[in-house]
């Protein structure tokens, strides 16, 4: 039995526990709060442009406005959090597609959809790695490593709002299944 295969067993073990997926969900959703909130004054468009440009000039441009102004340091301040939060929502996310898998009984061989959140967390992990090298001076911003940072960021999205859609799908699939069919 190979290491991923006894993740996905361990986690799929886990996802029966309702304590251990709310505890997750606080933890996951306060530090979104938080990270939030201190992202709130740099703006979510400059924000997620940042994070998910390819293009150097456009990282530097926008980091260079918040030099500028002062509010680097706010960027900065995220980064407490946010070198933490990729575990958070690894692990939240990985327990709500087990427990979506296995009531809605979906094939083992879709079990490797449960790593991903992880290997989202560890994009997440390189981005934020690479945001403190270019920041610590920008002209390390080079077009090659901003399209590898923004590469990471948008892979993270993707596998993470994959994630969420297959929870949300999955979970309405069950509601329908198991309320509004067993009422007919």
């Amino acid at each position: 039995m190979s290491i991923f295969t006894r993740a996905e067993n361990f986690i799929i073990q886990k996802s029966d526990s309702n304590v251990l997926i709310v505890v997750f969900t606080i933890i996951y959703f306060t530090s979104q709060i938080i990270i939030g909130s201190i992202m709130h004054p740099l703006g979510i468009k400059d924000a997620l442009t940042l994070q998910t440009t390819f293009s150097s000039d456009t990282f530097k441009a926008i980091a260079s406005g918040w030099i500028a102004s002062g509010q680097i340091g706010v960027y900065y301040e995220h980064f407490y959090f946010d070198n933490f939060h990729p575990v958070w929502y690894s692990i939240f996310l990985s327990l709500l597609i087990a427990r979506t898998f296995k009531i809605n009984d979906v094939s083992p061989k879709f079990n490797f959809i449960i790593l991903t959140p992880f290997v989202a967390g560890i994009c997440d992990l390189i981005e934020n790695m690479m945001h403190l090298y270019f920041l610590s001076d920008l002209r390390r911003a080079t077009p090659a490593l901003v399209a590898i940072s923004g590469t990471a960021t948008n892979t993270k999205w993707l596998l993470a709002l994959s994630g969420v859609a297959i929870v949300v799908v999955l979970s309405i699939r069950w509601f329908i299944k198991t309320f509004i069919k067993k009422k007919k």
